[in-house]
């Protein structure tokens, strides 16, 4: 079947005609995606509105705007067109009150709070849906009281009946309220699972959803206006068969208004807009590749086999919902049908001689391995996005805040969102590219509000720098996901390169294991500036020596001081912790640099002191959020530490063993002991939610029965609370990242759900910002408005004393290798009382804080 065949059928032009390709309620609704040349889509799009239009409810297909436009515009402009614009000749015009309602409420009304009471708002608010409501009726009312007005003044009619047609009329006129109807949002009066009896607890309803998130809010606008469309389509017409309407989204690839709105179609016709009896056909036009779904990307049709494609696709789906609820994970494949043009128009057919069963046999065996070698070469890997590819089950790549990772992690679309319309904002001015590699995806619920702390960290950083009194140039930033474990950096980095021409720098780098190691030492050797955060393993920096030809990554900047510089600091703060009752446990698992450097610290700090508590204990964990047999080492660490005189006991390992040794150690009966503290890195900032409250009951112990209490400190790389110190002669290397950290508070705040208590989002924030001072940096010395990776790293050596960068996690002061020097680290204790992280005190690796305002000396320790 041709393509327009097809499409005819999904929208039943043809109404006496029972077509085979259809949807309903049992397989639900599917989007076309018709993907070709700008000129091809554009030429195809404008033949398919001009055989529709006055036949079909549809919308014109508008061109691409020259200032973006909000998605409830484009809503709104959809809504106009597949309604009175749009309606078929002879037919009553699709209607949207309940669209009208969600818009007015959540759009349109701008009450002023300031001046009027809460009862005055609501009112205000009623009258002006009531309104709406009557404005979407308004064609549909004038066009029944000219059908029927003329009823009872008909003389047959008042001969016969004397007046009774036109007394029952203005009754049911008197008593008829337009805006009732719309409670019923979905042919049952509620709205989600609380049911409202009225449209006025509707309203209040809504309205506590203008505070709810933009994802939110707009598919709330997409449901109203599927819900309108069901609506439309009652019994009578849908045994009439009347056609159904179709929506077009022209060049969602370049419009991200319209993108969204698609995407927030394929949501709802997974969630409550599911069950609906009538959906209407959405046609968007695409560039080849330009626009793919968030998720379960299908491979692209021939418009000539979009007749089979549809069906097998329902089919897919259905056995993979099978096999998802036998606990598989198994990725759902997506509504969403590219169809591509000029590939899939069947040729004509020709008489050709009969053949045999075994010449057929070879030719179709033939003719298919061609077919899959090409579609090999030709599809390369499945994309779960734009810049984006399916690498095993994780999705890798880069985005602009087009397509989210994570989608489900409550603020990951909003921060997305925010960082898109930010890049989008700056586009047209001479800017520079910052990408933030981190690992995007996780299935631990810590790691997950990790990750999101660093992405906001990240934005705030952003909007900082971009501001109007900001140093030139701003910046756009992409975040690029390398993988669980850095683990496909490559595929990431090629991603970058090839996506990003105006890339200048590449930061973040979280996780110390050897593949955040090749990747950084891949990007520097490319010439690429990085800015390291997280990362503390001594042997992810360049030595501090004169001779710079030799630094293993040119280039280099980092932000966090290293494990080594972590237990200076700690043992500096409190030299007790370095007494003789101490002990060691350390993972060898190989490949985590982070854990081997820690244990090297420990063990530096450790020498020269005698009758040591007990000697080193040491595991192998198979991975980095895996047990194993971790606890049945563990168990027996915890009797050895018991027979022993150590009080302290140093842990070089990740935040996931952490939990479970001190899980143990205040598990096990030890009538001799009262309390252990555990000292470890930095990785512990995530300890504290990774506890449930059952567990921060164990680590308070129970004396009376022999379990003894377990805390433990930390040297976090930042802290809300370390600069608090008030009054005039408040110090420079005090009051600077007081300000820095006053103004990152106000702008969590108007971001809402940032939590900066682990201090990752604090770190991310200076990270991005340390990039940014760096291009201003090359900014001033050469005089460009974008400078040249080159540029930037000759600017690298003056970045501190005046120069120093003023971060929320302290002064930022560089070596001329690009490390930061004697910087501030919060010692963080988890008490076994509270079970809870408090800021213990600040400390600094040499002892005491910066003098000289932060003048790096020719030598450095």
């Amino acid at each position: 079947m041709e393509l327009q065949e097809v499409l005819a059928e999904l929208a039943i032009r043809d109404r006496l005609r029972r077509g085979r390709i259809r949807y309903g309620r049992r397989t639900g609704p599917l989007v076309l995606q018709i993907e070709g040349g700008e000129a091809e889509t554009r030429a195809w799009l404008e033949e398919f509105h001009r055989s529709y239009s006055g036949v079909a409810p549809v919308n014109e297909p508008a061109d691409v705007p020259a200032a973006p436009k909000q998605v409830a515009d484009e809503l709104l402009d959809i809504a106009q067109g597949c309604g009175y614009d749009g309606r078929p000749a002879y037919h009553l015009p699709i209607v949207f009150p309940r669209f009208a309602v969600a818009y007015t409420v959540l759009v349109a009304w701008e009450p002023d709070e300031s001046r009027r009471t809460r009862a005055d708002l609501n009112a205000e608010l009623e009258e002006r849906v009531k309104q709406a409501i009557g404005e979407a009726r308004r064609d549909v009312l004038r066009r029944v009281r000219q059908r029927f007005g003329g009823l009872t003044r008909d003389p047959y009619v008042e001969q016969q009946l004397g007046g009774l047609v036109g007394f029952v009329l203005r009754v049911a006129g008197a008593f008829r309220f337009p805006h009732f109807r719309t409670v019923r949002w979905y042919r049952t009066k509620g709205f989600g699972t609380r049911p409202l009896r009225t449209t006025r607890v509707l309203i209040r309803e809504l309205a506590t959803w203008r505070k709810k998130e933009a994802h939110e809010q707009e598919l709330l606008l997409v449901d109203a206006m599927l819900a309108d469309i069901d609506a439309h389509y009652g019994l009578f017409r849908r045994l009439n068969r009347a056609r159904r309407p179709v929506v077009l989204l022209p060049a969602v690839d370049r419009v991200p208004a319209r993108r969204v709105i698609r995407d927030t179609l394929l949501a709802a016709y997974d969630g409550k807009s599911r069950g609906l009896r009538v959906h209407p056909v959405v046609i968007a036009t695409s560039a080849p590749g330009g626009a793919p779904p968030p998720r379960g990307d299908n491979e692209p049709v021939a418009a000539g086999a979009l007749a089979e494609a549809v069906p097998a696709l329902f089919a897919r789906r259905r056995e993979v919902a099978e096999e998802r609820s036998r606990d598989r994970d198994v990725p759902l494949p997506s509504r969403l049908l590219r169809v591509t043009l000029g590939a899939g128009a069947p040729a004509r057919k020709q008489r050709v001689g009969r053949v045999g069963p075994v010449t057929a046999a070879t030719v179709a065996l033939a003719g298919a391995g061609l077919l899959g070698y090409a579609a090999f070469v030709v599809s390369g890997p499945e994309s779960c996005g734009e810049g984006l590819e399916l690498i095993g089950a994780e999705c890798v790549g880069v985005s602009d805040g087009t397509d989210v990772f994570m989608p489900a992690v409550k603020g990951m679309r909003e921060v997305f969102g925010r960082i898109e319309a930010e890049n989008e904002r700056i586009a047209t001015a001479e800017h520079a590219t910052v990408a933030l590699m981190i690992p995007m995806e996780s299935g631990i619920p810590a790691v997950r509000e990790q990750i999101l702390s660093e992405v906001q960290g990240a934005y705030l950083a952003q909007l900082r720098v971009n501001g109007p009194e900001s140093a030139k140039p701003p910046i756009r930033l992409v975040l690029a996901n390398p993988g669980n474990g850095y683990a496909h950096w490559r595929a990431a980095v090629d991603k970058l390169v090839t996506r990003e021409p105006r890339l200048r720098v590449v930061a973040g780098f979280n996780l110390s294991l050897g593949d955040t190691r090749a990747a950084m030492a891949h990007l520097a050797q490319q010439g690429i500036p990085v800015v390291a955060g997280l990362v503390t393993s001594g042997d992810f920096a360049n030595p501090e020596s004169q001779n710079r030809a030799a630094d293993p990554f040119p280039g280099l900047t980092r932000v966090v001081s290293t494990a080594r510089q972590q237990a200076d600091a700690l043992l500096r703060a409190d030299p007790a912790l370095a007494g003789a009752g101490t002990a060691l446990v350390a993972d060898t698992r190989p490949g985590d640099n982070y854990n081997a450097s820690l244990r090297q610290a420990f063990t530096e700090a450790r020498k020269g002191r005698t009758g040591s508590g007990v000697q080193d204990m040491t595991f192998a964990s198979p991975g980095l959020e895996e047990a194993g047999i971790t606890p049945n080492k563990f168990a027996d660490f915890a009797l050895n530490l018991c027979q022993s005189n150590a009080r302290f006991v140093y842990f070089a390992g990740r935040a996931f063993h952490l939990k479970l040794f001190i899980k143990t150690l205040a598990g096990t009966y030890c009538a001799g002991k009262k309390s252990y503290t555990v000292i470890t890195g930095s990785d512990a900032t995530t300890l504290a939610s990774r506890l449930s409250d059952a567990e921060r009951a164990l680590l308070r112990g129970d004396p009376g029965v022999g379990r003894p209490a377990v805390s433990v400190e930390y040297a976090a790389p930042a802290h809300p609370d370390a600069w608090t110190a008030q009054g005039p002669d408040v110090p420079r290397y005090l009051a600077e990242p007081r300000q820095a950290m006053l103004e990152l508070r106000e702008s969590a705040a108007a971001l809402g759900n940032v939590d900066l208590t682990d201090g990752r989002a604090i770190v991310t924030h200076d990270v991005i910002l340390t990039a940014a001072r760096e291009l201003a940096k090359a900014v001033a010395l050469y005089g460009t408005e974008l400078p040249t990776t080159d540029q930037i790293k000759d600017g690298l050596p003056s970045l501190h004393a005046a120069y120093r960068i003023q971060g929320a996690s302290g002064w930022i002061c560089l070596t001329n290798a690009g490390n930061p020097y004697n910087k501030a680290l919060p010692v963080v204790r988890l008490d076994a009382a509270t079970g809870r992280p408090h800021l213990k005190t600040v400390a600094w690796p040499l002892g005491t804080p910066p003098e000289n305002n932060c003048v790096v000396p020719q030598t450095t320790p």
